[in-house]
């Protein structure tokens, strides 16, 4: 390996520190290098003692706070049992039914969903309208950046009564939801894919194009087997004979619509800033070389913005996805039903009498619930690394 090459250098240069590091003294080492391990291991067990706390209260067996150890003397898995107690697997939307007075696979179930649906809404808008004051040039433009900070600057839940009439007063018009059979809408749909397949087959059209219209077929095949199955599953599997298909939602107090309607104007804003400062990190000379060639400023933004912009698009879903998740006062002011409750309402069921708080299943509710974000963060965390420190440089 020749002497100039820079990962040479930086062997030999490991090396000589590491020597340096060896023949250091001990009251030099800690001077310079030792007492910055010792504060990260101070603060990495800040954090981790109030975790490891909870873990070792939803294993004890005693369900009290005044008397319960770190290191507990017996343990027992009773506590994540009993969260699953009267529930059962359903063919429906959620996938299971629960008797209990806290089902907490309900609660988490509600809270993915909510948190999902409201994140991947948000993240569409953020980046349509990040995209519009990154590279558009239109009148108002400054002033609507401006108001867009000044209003992220006030907390959502300050606006909640306002919300709570908003609600209130559109339950009166939107009180019931539209329904109508799987038929109304599996023949259609099967009818219209199977036309696009069939064009597509015939014709010229690029090979993504195709791949998306023959998808396309197989979901509306699959949803028109479905509503055949259905005639004959009556007695086996009701869910499937008797769906019903909602073409309106119901939006009122109460109703998971209304808080998903709520959460999207939350964080539209600081999504729209952390989005614009990645956009602006993006050369114009992309956008204006694709309009040379004909791109419209669609093609523009879904062909060459959102490709280049992933890793910071992944880093908003997830923040916003984790923010709607753990979001409290908003969903216990809304949602009063239990069945309609959300992982953070829902564990305050568990400790709402004085003398029937139930601490163990409280800490074993959340160490569950902690699973999908620590699942997200595991699986993602070099890309939100990577889409932060884009965010920044731009």
């Amino acid at each position: 390996m020749a002497a100039s090459d820079p990962g040479a250098t930086t062997a030999v240069e490991l090396t000589r520190v590491g020597k340096t590091r060896r023949h250091m003294s001990p009251r030099r080492y800690f001077r310079e290098i030792g007492w910055r391990h010792l504060v990260g291991l101070v603060a990495l067990a800040f954090a981790l003692f109030p975790l490891a706390w909870v873990i070792s209260s939803s294993i004890n067996t005693v369900d009290t706070l005044t008397t319960a150890r770190f290191i507990p003397k017996s343990t027992t898995f009773n506590n994540y049992a009993k969260l699953f107690e009267g529930c059962s697997w359903d063919a429906g939307l959620p996938p299971f039914k629960c008797a209990n007075t806290t089902p907490m696979p309900i609660f988490l179930w509600n809270s993915v969903k909510i948190a999902l649906i409201a994140a991947t809404i948000q993240l569409a808008l953020s980046a349509l309208a990040a995209y519009s004051f990154a590279r558009l040039r239109w009148r108002g433009r400054r002033i609507g950046l401006i108001a867009i900070l000044l209003i992220q600057m006030f907390p959502q839940f300050l606006a909640f009564v306002a919300l709570f009439l908003l609600l209130d007063t559109l339950g009166q018009t939107f009180g019931t939801a539209t329904q109508v059979s799987l038929w109304v809408v599996a023949v259609p749909l099967a009818a219209i894919t199977a036309l696009v397949a069939l064009v597509a087959s015939r014709s010229d059209w690029q090979r993504s194009a195709k791949r998306s219209a023959y998808i396309a077929a197989g979901v509306g095949g699959a949803v028109l087997a479905w509503a055949l199955i259905g005639q004959f599953a009556d007695t086996v599997w009701p869910f499937v004979a008797n769906y019903q298909v909602t073409i309106f939602p119901r939006i009122s107090l109460g109703t998971h619509t209304g808080l998903v309607l709520v959460y999207l104007g939350g964080a539209i804003g600081v999504n729209t800033w952390l989005l614009k400062g990645f956009m602006d990190s993006i050369p114009t000379s992309l956008d204006e070389a694709a309009k040379v060639d004909g791109a419209s400023e669609w093609d523009v933004f879904s062909k060459i913005i959102v490709p280049l912009a992933r890793p910071i698009l992944i880093v908003v879903f997830i923040l916003t996805f984790v923010g709607l998740y753990n979001e409290y006062i908003l969903a216990s002011v809304l949602i009063r039903d239990v069945q309609q409750f959300t992982y953070a309402t829902g564990l305050a069921l568990f400790v709402e009498s004085e003398y029937a708080a139930k601490w163990g299943q409280l800490s074993a509710a959340a160490v569950l619930g902690t699973m999908p974000i620590l699942v997200i963060y595991w699986t993602l965390q070099d890309r939100i690394v990577g889409g932060l420190s884009g965010a920044v440089k731009g």
